[in-house]
C-alpha cells in the first residue's frame, strides 16, 4: 500500500511539473507547495505578483493576485510558510487530475466520485455549501485533506426553477444534503472554493 501511495505521489509531482495549473492533494498547486516560504515563492514569480495580508488574525499571501483565473490565497504560519492554499471563484485555470475545477457542478463531482456524497446546506454558517464526506467514493481517501465548497444557491443554474419552499430548505442552517437527493440535483450547485490543507 505504501509503495502504491508513493508511486501515486511521484506521478502527481511529475504531472505538476508538466502542467503548471495542476492541483495535487497533499502536494500543492503547480510549483507551490507546503512549507514553502514567501521568499521561496518570490524566486518563482515575477516581482510584485503577490500581495500580503491578514485574515482571521492569520497572515496570508496571494499569488497571481491580479489575475482572477489564477489567483491563489495562502494561509501562512509564524515562519511565513504555507499551511493551506485555496482558489476561489466561479471559473479558473487550476484543476485536479480528475478534472475538478472552479465551476464544476454537483452532477459532475458525483460522476467523478462514483457515488453520492454529502454536503452542508447553503446557510449563513461558515461551513455553508462545504462537502462533508465522499461516502467511500473514489475521492474519499485522495481528497481527505481537500476542502471543496459550493457557491451559494443563487449562483446555480437551477436556482430560478426552485420554489420558495425549496429555497428556504436549501438555506436552512444545520441541514445536510446528499448529492443524489432530488432537490440537490435540481439545484446542481457549482464548486466555488478548492482548498488544500497541509
Amino acid at each position: 500500500m505504501k509503495k502504491l501511495l508513493c508511486a501515486l505521489l511521484l506521478v502527481g509531482v511529475a504531472w505538476a511539473k508538466g502542467d503548471p495549473y495542476l492541483i495535487v492533494p497533499g502536494r500543492g498547486f503547480g510549483m507551490y507547495g507546503p512549507s514553502m516560504t514567501l521568499a521561496q515563492m518570490e524566486k518563482k514569480m515575477v516581482a510584485g505578483d503577490y500581495l500580503e495580508g491578514e485574515s482571521l488574525g492569520r497572515p496570508t499571501a496571494e499569488i497571481f493576485a491580479m489575475d482572477p483565473f489564477l489567483r491563489i490565497t495562502m494561509f501562512l504560519n509564524h515562519r511565513r510558510q504555507i499551511r493551506s492554499m485555496f482558489v476561489h471563484g466561479y471559473m479558473g485555470k487550476w484543476h485536479t487530475a480528475e478534472g475538478i475545477r472552479l465551476g464544476t457542478t454537483l452532477t459532475r463531482l458525483e460522476q467523478i466520485n462514483g457515488r453520492s456524497f454529502r454536503f452542508h446546506a447553503m446557510s449563513e454558517r461558515p461551513e455553508s455549501g462545504r462537502i462533508l464526506d465522499w461516502q467511500g467514493g473514489k475521492l474519499a481517501s485522495r481528497f481527505s485533506q481537500v476542502r471543496i465548497t459550493f457557491a451559494s444557491a443563487m449562483h446555480s443554474e437551477g436556482y430560478s426553477a426552485l420554489s420558495d419552499k425549496e429555497k428556504i430548505r436549501l438555506e436552512k442552517a444545520g441541514l445536510i444534503f446528499r448529492s443524489n437527493e432530488p432537490l440537490a440535483r435540481k439545484l446542481n450547485p457549482i464548486v466555488e472554493t478548492i482548498e488544500l490543507a497541509f
